[in-house]
C-alpha cells in the first residue's frame, strides 16, 4: 500500500493543474528556478535596453515600411506561370505586363532583401513592446500589411495552386483526385495550368485539402482564376489560425506571443512562399498549431480532432498525434499505458479521416501518392544533393555511376536518421513536451527528407520559435532568410537548376554555405555576448550547472 506522501506526490505529478499550483507555490517561496532564469536570460539577450516610446514606434514604422516595399516589389515584378492562360486578373494592380523571368530575378532579389531587413527589424522591435496585447496587435497588423501585396499579383515562385484548383474541379465533378491526375479533366484551363510533373499524378493531399479546393472552385463558379483567389482566402485563414495557435503556445510557455508571432509567422518564407505562393501548408499549419495549443491546455480530445484535421491536409502532421498519444497519461505513465493511449489516438484519427474520405469521395491513393514528391531532384535537400554530387564527381573522373541510384541510397540513410530522431524525441517527449518534440521532428523530417521547398520548413520552425529559441536565435534567423532565396522566379525553378554541369555539386555548395553562415552567426553572437555581457553562453551554462549541483546537494 502506498503511503499518503507517495499518493500526494503521484497526484501532483500526474495532474497538470496541481503541477502548475505546486510550481507557483515553489516559485513564490524559493524564487524562479534556474531553468526559468536561463530561459528568460536566453530570450532577453536579444532584446536591447528600453528606449523612448517615440524611438520604438519609429523603428516599428521603418521595419514595416521596408517589408511593405519589399513585398510590393516582389509581387509587382513577378511573372505569370508560363503554362497558364494569361489574364490581367492575376497581375499586380496598375501593371498590365508583368516582368520577364530575367527582370523578375533582379527585382526579386532587391525585394527579398528589403523584406528580410524589415522582418529582422520587426523581430528586434517585438520584444521591446511592453504591453503584450498591444504587441500582438502591432505585429499582426504589420504582417497583414506585408501579406496584402503578395496576395494581389500572380502566385509567387510556385504553380502548386493551379494543381490544387484542378483537383478541386475534379472533386466537384465526382472524380477521385487521389486515383488520377488533372489530365482526366480533358483540355481546359484547369488542366493547362497544372504543372506537367503533376498533371498525371494523383493528389497527395487528404480530405480536408480536397474539401478546401472543391469549395474554392464551386464558390468561383468553376472559373479557374476566381478559384485561385478564393483559395488565397483559405490560405489566409490558415495563417490566421497558425498565428493564434503560435501565440497561445508561446504564452503557455511563458514567452512573448508578439515575439513568437513575429519570428514564426512574419518571416519571409511565410510571406513570400506560403502566402504569395498560395500553399495548402498554411491550412495544415493552422490546424496543427491550434491542436498543439489545445493539448498544452489539457484539452486533449479537441487536440486530437484539430491535429487529425491537419493530418487530413498533409500527412506529416501525424507526428503530432504520435507525441500527443505517447504523452497522454503524463510523465509517470508506464510503457504499456503509453502504447495503449498512442494506439487509441491513432485509431480515433484514422476513423475521422476515413469518414472524411468517404464524405468527399476520396480513396486511399493520397497516402501512397506521397512517394511521387521524391521525383523532384532540383531542390536543396542535403541527402539528394550529396547523392547526386558524389555521382557527378565519380562521373567526372571516368567512373560512370547512376546518380539516381546513389541519391536513393543517401535518401534512405536520411530516412533512417529521421526514424532514429523520432525515437529519441519519443523517449524525451514526456520531459520536453509534445510541442517541442513535434517541431523538432518536422524540421528533421524535412531537412533529412528527399525534397526541401522553403514552405515545408515553416511549420516546424514556427513551433520551435513558440517554445523559445534562446541562444539559437541567430542561426534560426540566418536559415530563415537563406531558405527564402532557395527558389527564384526564373520559370519557377530552383536556383541550383541553372546549367547542366555539376548543378548538384553547386547546390550542395549552397547548402554548406548556409550551414557555415548559421555557424558563423552563432560564433559571432557568442563573442558579442562575451564582450558585452562578460560571459559566454558556455560559461553561463557551466555556472547554471554548478548552481544546480549545489541545489541538489542542499536538497539531499
Amino acid at each position: 500500500m502506498p503511503s499518503t506522501l507517495e499518493r500526494v506526490r503521484t497526484a501532483v505529478t500526474t495532474s497538470p493543474e496541481l503541477r502548475r499550483l505546486a510550481e507557483r507555490g515553489r516559485t513564490i517561496l524559493q524564487g524562479p528556478s534556474d531553468d526559468q532564469l536561463r530561459q528568460e536570460r536566453d530570450e532577453s539577450h536579444w532584446q536591447p535596453a528600453t528606449t523612448s516610446a517615440s524611438s520604438q514606434w519609429w523603428q516599428v514604422f521603418l521595419s514595416a515600411l521596408s517589408g511593405l516595399i519589399g513585398a510590393t516589389v516582389i509581387a509587382a515584378s513577378a511573372p505569370q506561370w508560363r503554362l497558364a492562360v494569361p489574364t490581367w486578373r492575376l497581375t499586380f494592380p496598375g501593371i498590365a505586363h508583368p516582368g520577364t523571368s530575367t527582370q523578375s530575378t533582379l527585382w526579386f532579389f532587391v525585394g527579398l532583401v528589403a523584406l528580410a531587413s524589415g522582418w529582422l527589424g520587426l523581430v528586434h522591435c517585438a520584444g521591446r513592446i511592453t504591453d503584450p496585447r498591444r504587441g500582438v496587435i502591432v505585429i499582426g497588423a504589420v504582417i497583414a500589411l506585408w501579406a496584402i501585396p503578395v496576395s494581389l499579383g500572380p502566385p509567387l515562385l510556385s504553380n502548386d495552386v493551379y494543381s490544387y484548383v484542378a483537383q478541386g474541379e475534379m472533386a466537384s465533378r465526382g472524380i477521385d483526385p487521389s486515383s488520377v491526375g488533372p489530365v482526366e479533366l480533358g483540355r481546359n484551363d484547369f488542366t493547362s495550368g497544372a504543372d506537367p510533373v503533376w498533371r498525371s499524378a494523383p493528389a497527395p493531399y487528404g480530405p480536408v485539402a480536397v474539401i478546401a479546393a472543391r469549395s474554392a472552385v464551386e464558390l468561383a463558379g468553376h472559373d479557374q482564376v476566381a478559384a485561385i483567389n478564393f483559395y488565397r482566402m483559405i490560405v489566409w485563414i490558415g495563417v490566421v489560425m497558425a498565428a493564434i495557435g503560435i501565440g497561445m503556445i508561446a504564452v503557455g510557455n511563458g514567452l512573448s506571443a508578439a515575439v513568437a508571432i513575429a519570428i514564426g509567422i512574419g518571416n519571409p518564407i511565410m510571406i513570400v512562399h506560403v502566402l504569395g505562393g498560395v500553399h495548402n501548408d498554411a491550412l495544415m499549419f493552422g490546424f496543427l498549431a491550434l491542436g498543439l495549443a489545445a493539448a498544452q491546455r489539457d484539452r486533449k480530445k479537441l487536440a486530437v480532432a484539430l491535429i487529425t484535421a491537419a493530418t487530413a491536409v498533409k500527412l506529416p502532421a501525424a507526428v503530432g498525434l504520435l507525441y500527443l498519444g505517447w504523452c497522454w497519461r503524463g510523465a509517470v505513465a508506464t510503457w504499456k499505458e503509453r502504447v495503449f493511449s498512442t494506439v487509441a489516438v491513432f485509431t480515433a484519427a484514422v476513423l475521422m479521416i476515413v469518414v472524411g474520405c468517404v464524405a468527399v469521395g476520396l480513396g486511399p491513393g493520397w497516402i501512397t501518392a506521397l512517394k511521387s514528391t521524391g521525383k523532384v531532384n532540383d531542390t536543396y535537400s542535403p541527402t539528394t544533393k550529396i547523392g547526386f554530387s558524389i555521382a557527378e564527381v565519380l562521373n567526372s573522373i571516368g567512373l560512370h555511376v547512376d546518380g539516381q541510384l546513389l541519391a536513393s541510397g543517401v535518401r534512405a540513410l536520411g530516412l533512417l536518421a529521421t526514424a532514429a530522431i523520432a525515437f529519441v524525441m519519443l523517449m524525451r517527449s514526456p520531459r520536453s513536451g509534445v510541442i517541442k518534440a513535434t517541431g523538432v521532428m518536422l524540421v528533421a523530417y524535412i531537412l533529412l527528407g528527399p525534397v526541401i521547398w522553403p514552405w515545408y520548413l515553416v511549420t516546424g520552425f514556427a513551433l520551435l520559435a513558440a517554445c523559445g529559441l534562446g541562444r539559437y536565435r541567430p542561426s534560426y534567423l540566418v536559415v530563415c532568410v537563406a531558405a527564402s532565396f532557395f527558389v527564384w522566379p526564373t520559370s519557377v525553378v530552383s536556383m541550383g537548376s541553372f546549367g547542366n554541369n555539376y548543378q548538384h555539386l553547386r547546390g550542395l555548395g549552397v547548402v554548406l554555405a548556409v550551414i557555415a553562415l548559421a555557424w558563423g552567426a552563432q560564433r559571432f553572437a557568442g563573442r558579442w555576448e562575451r564582450r558585452y555581457h562578460g560571459m559566454s553562453e558556455s560559461e553561463r551554462e557551466s555556472a547554471v550547472s554548478t548552481s544546480q549541483s549545489g541545489e541538489e546537494t542542499r536538497a539531499r
